[in-house]
């Protein structure tokens, strides 16, 4: 290969990895505007209002129009600090009407006395607070497929869930239960963000930087 060929190949090499490190610079500010939206709406979390459209993982509060129906669904292999057991959903009811379900968090067994505890002291406070997911019917790629007829969950899947409770549930959200009022084995929105991009922004640069570093190397060669 001659020189203006590696030249050309060189500089190639160092404007797309400037290009992507400076993409990761762009992802760390949304990333951290993201992340500061979801620990304000933590702090003041806002009544939820079916009208307004919610990014997922903020918090809301639900107010008294939102009663739990005792009609459990248990997601497998869910683990709390290395314990196995499962994460309980159960269905969610609107002003008379099932609108969505909610995950009451990690629980060891399948304890019906433990549900309707649970149950009751939602029911009992004043603005439950609870963060947003998006209620659809993806899964992760490696995640078992849900088996309905023996009632074994691996994921929330609204369209699994319109079949088993015979339902067509409305909301395009449903919810995850953030508050140690009412239990404490729940999950703070952010332990699901990742945040390593300024990493990947300096290693983009530094292998931009070491293309050009190569560059002149090789045209001094040349010479």
């Amino acid at each position: 290969m001659n020189k203006s060929s590696l030249t050309f190949v060189f500089i190639g090499i160092s404007i797309l990895t400037f290009i992507l490190g400076s993409w990761q610079l762009y992802r760390l500010n949304w990333k951290n505007d993201l992340m500061d939206n979801i620990r304000n709406s933590i702090l003041n979390p806002t009544l939820f209002s079916d009208d307004l459209n919610y990014n997922n993982l903020v918090s809301v509060k639900l107010d008294d129009n939102y009663t739990i129906l005792n009609k459990p669904v248990y997601l497998e292999s869910k683990t709390f600090k290395g314990k196995p057991g499962y994460h309980l959903i159960l269905p969610v009811k609107y002003k008379n009407s099932i609108y969505s379900v909610i995950n009451f968090g990690w629980f060891l067994d399948k304890d019906v006395d433990q549900v309707q505890n649970i149950i009751n002291r939602f029911q009992f406070i004043d603005n439950p607070k609870v963060y947003i997911r998006d209620f659809n019917s993806d899964k992760p790629f490696f995640t078992p497929e849900n088996d309905l007829s023996n009632n074994t969950w691996y994921s929330v899947n609204k369209t699994d869930f319109n079949q088993f409770y015979q339902y067509a549930f409305l909301s395009k959200y449903y919810f995850v239960l953030l508050d140690d009022r009412v239990s404490k084995y729940t999950f703070n929105p952010l332990v699901f963000l990742r945040n390593n991009h300024l990493n990947y922004s300096i290693t983009w640069f530094l292998l931009s930087l070491s293309s050009i570093v190569m560059l002149l190397i090789i045209r001094r060669k040349y010479e």
